[in-house]
């Protein structure tokens, strides 16, 4: 490249800068003058809620381990946790509060099944930072449950750090547990984006698949009867669904529907089947169908634009407009597909490193 382009490209950078800054002032005050849209979103879906089911139903792997939970529990526990929520939270309703409660105690039995299980939901980790303050009770609570402390993990929404094989496990032992419902998913974020990786799922070809694969809880495995209840019942439904698909003899033309989120067999059997065949299109083949279409979380657009920022830059800008970013976002969007075309002839400028990281904060934020 000659002096004129470097020119030309340091003075591109410079106004994306002065742009781009103007841009973060106005979106930072707005931020602190109102609650990010995500959250006013979440809370107009929480005020016409139904009130939210059992942890699960008679028929999950995890009822066993529900019951423990729900009787390890100090009785004085989630009224106490409840009165503070509410009198720290002024804004939350008693119903959002019960789902966030709900989904809580859907964590910890999740806890149980798996070996790692990361906080995806801030909405949810906050009644956990809640629940800690009584130490005293809440140590009781997990001897009881686990016979041992229940660690909190802190939400790792902050973080630059993909964690996408992690939350296709969770999506997947979640609705094996609990089914999937859009109330759910307006506090976890949208399920399926991400599908199962293959290499982990070569495993359950094979009869002692649990012994060879650290996904679950081994001492749970060990120490609760309930547990190993959950996960045995779990595993074996994998293999089962896995054989089903490598059985099926429509592969190449199969989904072409649309999936029922409602039916928690079929969900459960596409996501397994489009992991095996379609992974590189698995959010494409994951889409609910019209009766679910909009349900499974409003984020799912922002979801997906992480995705692209974790790869390409290319297709930033048209994915900053389907997911209704603030300008702050689309702007440093747009700078970051400018500096990655010029890094046709400078491979990754550190420009266009620097726009993707700084979109992704703002992105997060939203």
């Amino acid at each position: 490249m000659n002096s004129l382009t470097w020119l030309l490209l340091a003075l591109f950078i410079l106004v994306d800068i002065v742009i781009i800054a103007y841009f973060i002032k106005r979106f930072v005050k707005k931020k602190n003058e109102h609650p990010p849209l995500r959250q006013r979103n979440r809370r107009q879906r929480f005020l016409h809620a139904p009130e939210p089911p059992a942890v699960t139903e008679p028929q999950s792997p995890a009822h066993a381990i529900a019951a423990r939970l729900e009787s390890s529990m100090p009785s004085s526990l989630p009224g106490m946790v409840r009165q503070r929520v509410l009198t720290e939270h002024t804004e939350m309703t008693e119903r959002e509060y019960e789902w966030r409660w709900l989904e809580l105690k859907r964590f910890f039995v999740m806890c149980a099944v798996l070996d790692r299980v990361p906080m995806f939901s801030k909405a949810v980790d906050e009644i956990w930072h809640e629940m800690l303050m009584y130490t005293y009770e809440y140590q009781q609570f997990s001897d009881r449950f686990l016979g041992r402390m229940l660690h909190h993990a802190p939400n790792p929404g902050g973080e630059n750090i993909p964690m996408h094989h992690e939350r296709a496990w969770f999506d997947t032992i979640y609705v094996e547990l609990f089914g999937w419902s859009e109330y759910s998913a307006a506090l976890w974020g949208p399920f399926f984006r991400v599908p199962l990786p293959r290499e982990e799922l070569e495993e359950f070809r094979y009869p002692n698949s649990f012994v060879e694969n650290e996904r679950f809880n081994q001492w749970t495995y060990e120490h609760i009867p309930e547990a190993a209840i959950a996960i045995d019942t779990v595993t074996n439904n994998l293999k089962q669904r896995l054989i089903e698909a490598q059985d099926s003899p429509d592969h190449e033309t199969h989904g072409k529907q649309k999936v029922n989120f409602g039916n928690q067999e079929v969900l459960l059997a596409a996501a397994v089947y489009f992991a095996w065949y379609h992974a590189d299109d698995y959010a494409n083949q994951m889409v609910p169908d019209d009766r679910f279409a909009g349900k499974n979380s409003g984020a799912a657009a922002v979801m997906q634009l992480l995705a692209v920022l974790e790869g390409t830059t290319r297709e930033m800008p048209r994915a900053a407009t389907t997911a209704g970013l603030p300008a702050a976002a689309v702007a440093v969007l747009l700078a970051a597909g400018a500096a990655a075309a010029v890094s046709r002839c400078i491979p990754r400028t550190r420009a266009a490193n620097e726009y993707t990281s700084l979109a992704r904060v703002l992105i997060r934020s939203y």
